[in-house]
Formats: C-alpha cells, sequence, structure tokens
C-alpha cells in the first residue's frame, strides 16, 4: 500500500495488522476505548448535557488476523459523533456498529458503548428548593452477520445515586432497644451510598426518564445536592422507613422494569449492577443482574410479587 510521508510516497510490503496471529486464538473483542469529543452544551430529553460523551468501540478478532486496523474503528467513531444529535443520539451507537462492519471485514461482531454525563433539576423534599442532580446516560449497540447482512440489537441505560439503610441493623437496634416495639421514634440503622446501572434492550420506546424513575425508587431513598435542615431530615427517615439490602434494590429495579415496560418482548434483555459504599466496613457491597423481562416476568408470576 502507497502512502504519503514528509512528501515521500512510501510503498508499504506488509500489512502487519492482517498476518495471521502468531498464536492461533480468536479473541472475543479488540476495542478503542476513552475516546473523546468535545461537544457544546446540548439538551437531552430535557435533561443538560454537562461533559463531552465517552465511547467504546470493539470488534471481535479471528485468529487468521494478528491485529486489528484501529484506525478504522476510530474513524467509525468520528463519522458518527461528528453528526451527533442529541435528539436522535439513540441511533449513534448502531451506526457505529454498522460502520465497524463495514470496514473491519474478517470481523462478525461489533459492539459500540456511549456514555453522556446528564443534569436534571429537582426539588429538595420540604423546602423545595432547587437543586441539580447528575446522573449518566449509556447506550449500547450489538451487532453481527447474518446471510450477507447484520443484526442489531440497541440498549439504553442510566447510572446513578442513592441511599441503602441497613435492615439488618434496624432489626437488632429493635430487639435490643426497644423490646420489638415499633412504635416511637424512628429506629435508627446505619446508612451509605450506593450506585444502580440499569440497562434495558429497546426498540426506540425506553426513555432516559422512565429509567431514572425506576432507579430513584429502588433504594431507600435519594439523593440531593442541596439540603436545608428539614430537608436533610426528611431524607434520613425516609431512608430508614424502607431499609433495603443491595440484593432489594437489585431485584426491585428487576421488577419496575417489567412493570414499566409491559409491552417490550420477553426475549429483551435486562442488566443491573448494584454497588454499596458501605459506611461500617472497609469493604463494599455489590449485586449484579443479567436477565430477560420474560424470566423477569416468570419469576414473579410464579412467586406472586404484589
Amino acid at each position: 500500500m502507497a502512502q504519503k510521508w514528509r512528501g515521500l510516497e512510501l510503498i508499504l510490503s506488509r500489512d502487519v495488522q492482517s498476518e495471521s496471529a502468531t498464536t492461533p486464538i480468536e479473541l472475543d473483542w479488540v476495542a478503542v476505548s476513552d475516546v473523546l469529543f468535545p461537544v457544546d452544551e446540548e439538551v437531552l430529553e430535557g435533561f443538560r448535557l454537562a461533559s463531552t460523551p465517552v465511547v467504546e468501540a470493539a470488534v471481535n478478532l479471528p485468529y487468521t488476523q494478528r491485529g486489528i486496523h484501529a484506525s478504522r474503528s476510530y474513524e467509525a467513531v468520528k463519522q458518527a459523533i461528528s453528526s451527533l444529535q442529541y435528539t436522535n443520539v439513540y441511533g449513534i451507537t448502531s451506526q457505529i456498529v454498522k460502520t465497524l462492519l463495514e470496514k473491519h471485514v474478517y470481523s462478525t461482531r461489533a459492539r459500540a458503548v456511549l456514555r453522556l454525563s446528564l443534569f436534571e433539576v429537582e426539588r429538595s423534599p420540604v423546602t423545595k428548593a432547587e437543586t441539580l442532580e447528575h446522573f449518566e446516560a449509556v447506550f449500547k449497540s450489538y451487532g453481527h452477520r447474518v446471510n450477507g447482512g447484520h443484526v442489531l440489537r440497541n440498549f439504553v441505560g442510566v447510572r446513578g445515586t442513592g441511599i441503602t439503610a441497613c435492615p439488618c441493623a434496624k432489626e437488632v437496634i429493635r430487639e435490643i432497644y426497644l423490646n420489638g416495639d415499633n412504635r416511637g421514634d424512628p429506629i435508627p440503622t446505619h446508612m451509605q451510598r450506593s450506585y444502580c446501572e440499569i440497562v434495558v434492550e429497546s426498540d426506540g420506546n425506553v426513555t432516559l426518564t422512565q429509567l431514572l424513575n425506576i432507579l430513584k425508587n429502588s433504594f431507600s431513598s435519594r439523593t440531593v445536592e442541596l439540603l436545608k435542615r428539614v430537608d436533610e431530615a426528611e431524607v434520613v427517615v425516609s431512608a430508614i422507613q424502607r431499609p433495603r439490602f443491595v440484593e432489594d434494590v437489585a431485584r426491585t429495579a428487576a421488577y419496575l422494569a417489567a412493570k414499566q415496560f409491559p409491552t417490550l418482548p420477553d426475549n429483551h434483555h435486562v442488566s443491573i449492577r448494584v454497588k454499596s459504599l458501605e459506611s461500617i466496613h472497609r469493604h463494599n457491597m455489590e449485586s449484579r443482574l443479567r436477565t430477560t423481562l420474560g424470566e423477569i416476568r416468570r419469576q414473579v408470576e410464579n412467586n406472586r410479587v404484589a
């Protein structure tokens, strides 16, 4: 292949990436990751964009190919981002995947992930003070070749913070200090800031607002950036009155997802990850679930969750 370098035309005798792998093993994914592109402040579904999108683009690699042509992956991202319209951000990752499969003829699968930091305006629980709350939106697409064409699956998700209040410590305190009495003052327990990410397979009919509502209602309570004293008391009491483990948060999010999207097909995938930054331990706690809406519906029906 001929390329220009310092005014000279070079004829490269070898395409190293296209040579056979020195060790003939297929690789699941080879990616260009943490790709950043600057954008002006935009609005997506009424939420304010806070920072540049972060993109990952990947393809699988057969054993016959030593390496991917990484510049082709970067070009696929650049082409899609250059035409980025935040009202149609859902199509960006699918476009990247299509371009990846066009450029990497040796690959049979491709994926793209785009993450955005967003803000929404909320109100504190008592004084109704205006507060700016941050969350992350995530868009994913996966594609594979079929009969000369390709099949795409698209996903949309959110990641945000909330509070988890420990049910175990609350019950022990109730038994020891209150003789099992539930009346009177709120029973204390330890609380921690927790993170939840929920991603749902979408046909274009899953919104960030719907996913945020699921996320917020899965925690013991929401976190709030601006709190006056009475607001702070309300948040603490609300969390104590709805104690939840990370396991509870993951299960609640799954249940609410199935309830929120009754018309989505059973084979649509859902992934949930919850992480609690433990306040009384050096370690943290995590809970994860990868399933389908149909499996959630089946388990809920079989176990008669109200």
